[in-house]
Parts: structure tokens; C-alpha cells; sequence
């Protein structure tokens, strides 16, 4: 089984981070505790002789807490910094030392928040530092092969037949791989876990030690039992509005506190927000954005559905693909060039799920869950199409199904099995142990 069993695992990120590296002073990399950052640095600091140092070690973050300038004077090389948050001082002391000298890769620094949102750190490097995120593990990396890239749904020459060859062979039920996938969702130590009972306790235990305990050692929580009910609200309502007025009465917070939660959830990595698209720029950054949880693992384990026909009987089982999707689409663009994505919505409440823009045309994508399509199916996206005219490139509908088909006017069903991967590009070489 691709989930069981400890492999090297070759993540996405890693080529861009050596670029990064190699092109400027100072290369960040954020993302949720226990996504694999520090596996990333360490082997990066082996491969380029750099000194790994993490401030969860109490005695390191205490002596860079109490001298900032000094605990730096003590590395002579190139170093990395593993959960640098903790000492917010450090940015103000990496930046006079790297504005003394233009060298590339003089510091690799790794966080479980994203620093430029905490109001302790006052230096933002701007101009020094390249911000790169790690999410958890997509599909394909998880299975050992190269994730699929989003762009070929956008290129001007379209190749179904090409997409439908480079696919993965499938070894299980359309329904049944994609399933499994976001039952198991992507922290590498539970994707290791065959003992559902085990990768159950380890998504528990999680909750308790990052997001109820270490998120109250960086952030001000008046009430940390109404913090975790918010947070259960969030999860159940992935793939929805974010009304922060409905989610503060239902989890009997004042609204500024329930917005505060709810945008300290986005710093530290557990949820991201999708805006919607408008061919009018400014109004995408003033409408109601969708929420998504970053793990369908750990989203699982917050409502308690353990099991597929759990998720059925909530009436969730669109929802959490429509989820699993925008996090594949999340790594996509974190790892690639950074593509936006928004989704679409008219005013009637037709809807497109996620919305990809490239040079003015735009490609639509919708979600679903059977193994058909309907008229019913492409209803948001054939409006989708009438309102934006000429500027509608393509729609996609991603589906249960096993062949790329033309259904309409720029509009294809495509399998959910593309975004299984494949092994062409993968330099296993250059692969992660886990």
C-alpha cells in the first residue's frame, strides 16, 4: 500500500529551495509543525555543508532570546535556523549581517508560522529574503512520483490525449484510491501509519500539543475552549463562505476575537482562504473568501469522521474532495510560479469551485464526486462561460470517471486519477527519508 510504508520521499519544493539558495542572502520556509521543514533542512544543510541549529532546543532559544547578536557571532558559516519565531530578535540580527555582505545562502531559516504576520517580529527582510511555504505532502509525493502540474489544464495546446497517457495506471477503484487519500491526508508520520487506531491518535495528539498549547505560547487566546470550538466550526465547514458573524455567534465569540482566531489559523498553517474572482481586481480583495482546511487527515480527525461512510452519512463527502482538490492545488501553485487561485460565483449562486487566471483567460475547474456527468454537472460552468465571454479559456470538470471527454463548448470531464502523478522528473536521488 503507497501509504504505509517509510520511503524516501522526493517533496516538490526541494529544487526551488536550492535556487533560492543559490540566488539569495537569506531563503525562509513556513509551514504547519510536523509537515516535514525540518527533514528538509537538515538534509539541505548536509548537502550543502551548512549548520543546522533548531530552536526547540531550550538552551539554543534561550541564548539566541538573550543576545540575538551574539548567539549569531558564534556560527562562522552558513546556518540554518529551525523554528526561528522563537526568538523574534534574530531578524534584526540576521539583517545587519546580511546587509554587510550580498553572498547568497548565508541563512536558512524555517518557521511554523508565518512570521511576517506576528506582530513581535518588526523586520521583514524585504529586498533579502525568499519566502517559500511546505505543505503537507500532495499525493504524488506522498506515492514516491512527481505531482501533476495544473498548468497543462491552462496551456493553449491542449492535449488530452497526452494527459491521458502520462497518467498514473490505476491499482484501485476510481472512488476508492481518492478516498483513501483524503482519510489519510498528508503529515507524513500518520501517511505512514497502517494502524488507523494510531494515525487517529497521532491527529488527536496533535490538536492538543500545537493548536491548543504551542499557538498559546505565540498568541494572546482569552479563551482557549472557545478557540477549539471555533476550530472544530472551521473544519466542519470547509469548502464554505467564511462568515465571520455566523462562526463568532455559533462559537459564542465576539466578532473581532472569532476574526483574530480565525486569521491566527491561517498564519500558522491550518487553513488558507480562497478569494473570489472578479474581472475587477479590487473587488476580489473585499468579497466573502471560501475557507478550506490544510489537511483532510487532520480535518477527519477534528470532526471525528473516521471512516468514509462517517463523512457520507454529514452529507460531506463532496465538500471534503472539493477540499482535498484546493490543497493539491495549493502545493501546485506554492511550489510552481504562484499561480492565484479564486473560484467563481454569480450573483444567482451558480458556482465554479476554483478559478485559475493566465494571461487574462481564465479555466474553471468544478469538482465531483461521481463516476458521470450531467447537465446538472456543468451548469456553473457553462455559466461560468456565458458571463465571462472571451475571456473563458477553458472548463474542467474533475470527476470519478477514467477518460478525458469533450462535454460542451471548452468544456472537458478529466479523471481525478491525474492528480495521482507520475514518475517521469522525480530525481529520487535528491529524496527525502522519512
Amino acid at each position: 500500500m503507497i501509504f504505509v510504508h517509510a520511503m524516501n520521499k522526493y517533496r516538490t519544493i526541494t529544487s526551488k529551495v536550492e535556487s533560492a539558495l543559490d540566488t539569495f542572502r537569506v531563503v525562509s520556509v513556513t509551514g504547519a509543525r510536523q509537515v516535514g521543514k525540518s527533514t528538509l533542512a537538515r538534509r539541505l544543510c548536509v548537502q550543502r555543508n551548512m549548520v543546522y541549529v533548531s530552536l526547540e532546543n531550550a538552551v539554543a532559544r534561550a541564548a539566541a532570546i538573550a543576545d540575538a547578536d551574539a548567539w549569531l557571532d558564534g556560527f562562522s558559516g552558513p546556518v540554518a535556523i529551525d523554528e526561528i519565531q522563537h526568538a523574534p530578535d534574530l531578524f534584526r540580527a540576521i539583517k545587519r549581517r546580511v546587509d554587510a555582505s550580498n553572498k547568497p545562502g548565508q541563512y536558512l531559516i524555517t518557521g511554523s508560522a508565518l512570521w511576517l504576520a506576528m506582530r513581535a517580529i518588526g523586520e521583514t527582510l524585504a529586498g533579502r529574503v525568499a519566502l517559500l511555504e511546505l505543505w503537507p505532502f500532495s499525493l504524488a509525493e506522498k506515492s514516491g512520483l512527481k505531482p501533476f502540474d495544473f498548468g497543462f489544464l491552462l496551456a493553449d495546446d491542449w492535449n488530452p490525449k497526452g494527459i491521458q497517457e502520462a497518467m498514473k495506471p490505476a491499482q484501485s477503484s476510481p472512488r476508492q484510491w481518492w478516498r483513501k487519500a483524503i482519510m489519510y491526508g498528508g503529515f507524513p508520520e500518520p501517511a505512514k501509519m497502517a494502524d488507523t487506531s494510531m494515525r487517529d491518535l497521532w491527529f488527536e495528539s496533535y490538536l492538543d500539543t500545537y493548536l491548543k498549547r504551542d499557538v498559546l505560547d505565540l498568541v494572546r487566546i482569552e479563551h482557549a475552549d472557545l478557540f477549539v470550538r471555533l476550530i472544530r466550526l472551521l473544519a466542519v465547514r470547509s469548502g464554505q463562505l467564511l462568515n465571520i458573524s455566523t462562526l463568532a455567534r455559533d462559537a459564542g465569540l465576539p466578532i473581532p476575537t472569532a476574526r483574530r482566531y480565525a486569521e491566527w489559523l491561517v498564519t500558522t498553517y491550518q487553513r488558507f482562504d480562497i478569494l473570489p474572482y472578479s474581472t475587477n481586481t479590487a473587488k476580489r480583495l473585499v468579497r466573502t473568501p471560501k475557507s478550506y482546511w490544510s489537511d483532510t487527515g487532520m480535518l477527519t480527525a477534528i470532526t471525528g469522521w473516521r471512516d468514509w461512510r462517517a463523512v457520507e452519512s454529514a452529507g460531506a463527502d463532496g465538500a471534503m474532495l472539493e477540499t482535498w482538490v484546493a490543497g493539491e492545488l495549493r502545493k501546485w501553485s506554492a511550489y510552481g510560479d504562484r499561480q492565484p487561485i479564486h473560484f467563481w460565483r454569480s450573483h444567482g449562486g451558480a458556482e465554479a469551485d476554483f478559478v485559475l487566471e493566465r494571461q487574462g483567460r481564465v479555466t474553471a475547474i468544478e469538482v465531483k464526486t461521481g463516476h458521470r456527468i450531467d447537465a446538472r454537472d456543468m451548469k456553473g460552468l457553462a455559466e461560468c462561460r456565458e458571463v465571462l465571454g472571451g475571456r473563458f479559456h477553458r472548463g474542467i470538470i474533475l470527476y470519478g470517471g477514467t477518460e478525458i471527454q469533450p462535454i460542451g463548448d471548452r468544456l472537458y470531464a478529466v479523471p481525478l486519477d491525474i492528480l495521482r502523478g507520475n514518475a517521469s522528473g522525480v530525481d529520487s536521488s535528491r529524496a527525502i527519508q522519512l
